[in-house]
């Protein structure tokens, strides 16, 4: 059981050079739909055939039938219309968000990028669920992608965002083409937070799906409508609960990357009311980000000056849930409390400096990061946060043996 919370340990809000590749996004067509037969059109392909020179026979034509009755297409924004030949029994991701959504559709990933940090611990805390890494093939940083890899993979669906993987690994629109055609289908979108196009000279902005948005799309995508709905009921169920039983007042919360470097003086910002599945945590409670009106450098950094004038009720540092409370100190409270100027922050003072739950949430994670922030924020109402996986029966906030049902096919 692997003890990290996100896949990246050391969140950085920087991404590689998205304007390197902006042209190959663009002109190349990343954006027109892709089929599992090799059609770029974004029109379902005719399922209809002519008639053979010789009559096949019954048997053959009713199986022929069956096949053709299999395939379904998808509209996965911002790509257009996926076809795929059946659904899918194996499929592959880059550790992400969309592990998540498979796993939360009865099946871990056939492959996957960087295994060993996903936060499998979660699944570990569910009765009956096994999220088996075993036979897993492993596609390494999507930095280092190559179409050889895939080529070598035997799944239905590539859950992969394409622009993505074109920043990344610098793939280009024949790349996608090729393995779409060959290998599998890209079915994936971003998710994870807000992301305006504009460096890619792009009309639009990720995320195109809120978090039950996404669940619908796995429904579609799984050909599984009945556990969508059990998911999105879940969710809209356990948000009301929170939403109802939580002060009426929005926090004032300064969000930080993980990579930030407190006995350095130096701090990476992030927004906790973007939209996108790395944010609805916070976003269920209404917070208010403190950094709102800060003038920051580059747009995303700042230092204790900066703290202080934003001075936020509760300062988190994302993706840090999985951090031991005695390195979690060291590394980030106790430089806080020896600055002249950290020590003078409310949150500080206040003993609110808090570990943040992680950016890759699909509808299992979420609900585990939702409970945590609900008994850091209002303990008097949801408990008392301790660890993760100690939290007594009395003060969970969700059925843990629904969501196993859920993932297990017992809707």
């Amino acid at each position: 059981m692997t003890d990290s919370d996100d896949t990246n340990a050391t969140e950085t809000p920087t991404r590689r050079d998205y304007v390197k590749y902006g042209g190959a996004v663009l002109t190349g067509g990343l954006l027109a739909g892709c089929s599992a037969t090799g059609s770029s059109s974004t029109d379902a392909p005719d399922t209809e055939t002519s008639e053979p020179a010789q009559s096949a026979t019954e048997g053959e034509s009713t199986e022929t039938d069956a096949l053709e009755q299999e395939s379904f297409t998808v509209t996965v924004e911002p790509y257009g219309s996926t076809t795929l030949e059946s659904t899918p029994k194996a499929y592959a991701t880059s550790g992400g968000a969309w592990t998540d959504f498979g796993f939360a559709f009865g099946s871990e990933p056939a492959a996957m990028s960087r295994i060993d940090p996903y936060p499998t611990r979660y699944y570990d805390l569910l009765p009956g669920v096994t999220f088996d890494t075993s036979g897993m093939t492993n596609l390494g940083d999507p930095s280092e992608y190559s179409k050889e890899q895939f080529y070598e993979l035997d799944v239905d669906a590539l859950l992969v965002d394409k622009i993505l993987v074109a920043s990344y690994a610098g793939w280009e629109t024949e790349d996608f083409e090729e393995v779409g055609e060959n290998v599998a289908p890209f079915c994936g979108t971003y998710i994870r937070n807000e992301w305006a196009g504009e460096a890619l000279g792009m009309e639009f902005s990720f995320p195109h799906y809120t978090l039950t948005e996404a669940v619908e799309l796995a429904g579609e995508l799984f050909q599984d409508t009945a556990r969508a709905e059990a998911w999105v009921s879940l969710h809209e169920s356990f948000r009301s609960d929170l939403q109802s039983t939580a002060p009426s007042e929005s926090p004032s919360i300064g969000l930080l990357y993980s990579a930030s470097q407190p006995s350095e003086g130096k701090f990476m910002v992030t927004d906790p009311t973007v939209r996108g599945v790395a944010t609805r945590q916070y976003r269920t409670f209404g917070v208010e980000n403190a950094f709102a009106d800060i003038e920051l450098t580059d747009g995303w950094k700042t230092d204790y000056e900066g703290l202080l004038e934003a001075d936020p009720e509760y300062l988190f540092f994302d993706s840090t849930l999985s951090m031991g409370r005695d390195e979690f100190r060291t590394r980030f409270v106790e430089p806080l409390e020896e600055s002249a100027v950290g020590s003078e922050l409310t949150a500080v003072r206040e003993g609110n400096v808090l570990r943040g739950g992680g950016r890759y949430q699909g509808p299992i994670v979420n609900l585990f990061v939702s409970e945590v922030l609900a008994k850091q924020l209002y303990p008097d109402e949801f408990g008392e946060f301790t660890a993760v996986g100690e939290v007594p029966d009395g003060e969970k906030l969700f059925d843990r043996q629904r969501v196993a049902d859920i993932i297990n096919g017992d809707v």
